[in-house]
């Protein structure tokens, strides 16, 4: 196992979870825990983060607080907050965001507790002559510059009815939790067609394989899809040099055989990977390697 990442949840059936038997629980409850020492500082490592990368910018996301099996309703339950993506930065990538884990575990009994956490989507897309696709990040995004990442995201609040783009606008017993399930799955796909540019009829509804934690922003969690596209790599190829919604995002296409992703950990390109990129590949490989 990879010390950048951990996976929290894997699916138990090899075909992976399918959007029907996905359930949402939302609460304010599950919003981070507020420790006054540091919202103090909350401004100023913002406009830290802010000098550094001038395209970052702020908007509502789902705060992760547990997935946990629903044998009554024979799926999974995503325990979802309200975040936004300056809590992200401030404080998964606060300067102290280790004494940040330490006294959330000290002081609520959870390392996560202070953490904004905001949920991400990642997509492990299949072509049709068996190709899986990763795309090399930009400098334009807010984090792991340079590396190799699958397609994703995050769900956005704003897309479901009683949502806002700002965290202050919106109470989450507006939102509909089937409706933030709808959002993250259609956000997964939206991803794609954004960055890669594929159109959303060539790609198959996702199943969820798993959630991973990246440590190297102090464990923010990415839940991780199998997607199939029904086009060959070559088109895939030429509809990513068209560019698409999101085409600032990501400097390169790379696409993989099918056949070597199950030694892609022991690969020289597993060290140039991305950490959710390679929590999507550990999912995929831990499900579906005899596939």
């Amino acid at each position: 196992m990879d010390s950048e990442i951990t996976l929290i949840f894997t699916a138990r059936s090899p075909m992976g979870i399918p959007k029907q038997s996905i359930h949402v629980v939302l609460s304010k409850d599950y919003n981070r825990s507020i420790l006054p020492e540091h919202e103090k500082h909350l401004e100023e490592i913002w406009q830290q983060r802010l000098s550094k990368n001038p395209h970052l910018y702020n908007g509502s996301k789902f705060r992760f607080h547990d997935i946990l099996e629903d044998p009554a309703e024979g799926g999974v339950s995503f325990h979802l907050g309200l975040t936004d993506y300056r809590e992200f930065q401030v404080t998964n990538w606060a300067p102290n965001a280790e004494e940040l884990l330490q006294l959330g575990s000290k002081d609520m009994g959870r390392t996560q507790a202070y953490m904004s956490d905001p949920l991400g989507v990642g997509s492990f897309v299949l072509t049709a002559d068996g190709f899986v696709i990763f795309i090399r990040r930009s400098s334009r995004v807010g984090e792991a510059v340079g590396l190799w990442d699958i397609p994703g995201g995050h769900p956005e609040p704003k897309e479901v009815k009683g949502g806002s783009a700002n965290l202050n606008d919106m109470t989450i017993s507006d939102l509909d939790p089937a409706a933030v399930v709808d959002e993250i799955f259609q956000s997964t796909l939206n991803e794609i067609r954004d960055e890669i540019n594929i159109p959303l009829e060539h790609l198959s509804e996702p199943v969820l394989m798993g959630v991973a934690l990246n440590h190297t922003s102090s464990g923010r969690p990415s839940s991780e899809y199998f997607v199939k596209c029904d086009l060959p790599s070559k088109e895939v190829k030429r509809l990513y040099q068209l560019g698409g919604a999101e085409a600032d995002e990501s400097s390169g296409l790379k696409l993989v055989s099918i056949k070597d992703i199950p030694s892609l950990p022991s690969s020289p390109m597993w060290s140039e990977m991305c950490p959710s990129g390679k929590g999507c590949i550990l999912l995929y490989n831990s499900l579906m390697l005899d596939r």
